[in-house]
């Protein structure tokens, strides 16, 4: 691929980012490039708690099912040995394979893409991409090579930055990340993974846009640009 030197890392990150956006875990069509963002971490896929469960999208249907496996008469497993035919495309399936907390996942796979593309912006090298599935761990991997990493919300996002942040509810606390593609006063836009298309949460099964407040933030990551480096 031709690479423009022009052009920034965070905003090539961006864009990558941008060009995921509706691909949706819920959906077996799409669930295997989900499998792809878990695969560019180094935790295993059982560190993600996959399982099959009720998709709330389309309706169940029973051409779109088939059984795997005998169970016992009278044993009530028959419902748990159901699985959706993935051969059959004419619809979606009712059902899922939830993932959980693939957020640092996804953002660890368009950072894998800029390396491979985009190598030209930055001094970042290829050896040197994150493959962390906390989102915490991407201001610690930032901090180890030579990004910038600007702690706490004090310092307004750029387009291209790794932001992290910390959700807070009535009795846990969390942190979610992904990639800021439009700063604001006050809040920026983003492009998240393991989201939802409502309140926009940290445990979902989306790629989507998100408009987030700044006053939120744990730390931002800032990748290191050719020219800089120059």
């Amino acid at each position: 691929m031709a690479q423009a030197s022009q052009v920034e890392p965070g905003d090539a990150l961006a864009r990558i980012a941008e060009g995921q956006v509706a691909t949706r875990a819920d959906l077996p069509s799409e669930q295997a490039a989900v499998l792809g963002y878990l695969m560019a971490t180094d935790a295993p896929l059982s560190a993600f708690q996959p399982v099959w469960s009720r998709s709330r999208y389309g309706e169940a249907s029973a051409s779109r099912l088939r059984l795997v496996g005998q169970s016992p008469r009278g044993s009530g497993l028959a419902s748990r040995l159901r699985l959706p035919n993935l051969t059959d495309t004419s619809a979606e399936s009712a059902y899922m394979l939830r993932i959980h907390s693939w957020c640092a996942a996804f953002v660890d796979w368009c950072v894998l893409q800029l390396l491979l593309s985009y190598s030209s912006t930055t001094t970042l090298s290829l050896a040197k991409v994150p493959r962390t599935a906390a989102a915490v761990g991407l201001l610690h991997w930032g901090e180890k090579n030579g990004c910038g990493v600007f702690q706490g919300s004090k310092t307004a996002p750029a387009r291209g930055d790794i932001f992290v942040l910390t959700l807070r509810e009535k009795h846990s606390v969390s942190h979610h990340t992904g990639i800021v593609t439009r700063a604001g006063t006050g809040d920026f836009e983003s492009v998240e993974g393991n989201t939802t298309l409502g309140d926009g949460g940290n445990q979902g099964y989306v790629v989507a846009r998100r408009r987030r407040s700044q006053h939120l933030l744990l730390g931002l990551v800032r990748l290191p640009s050719r020219e800089e480096g120059t």
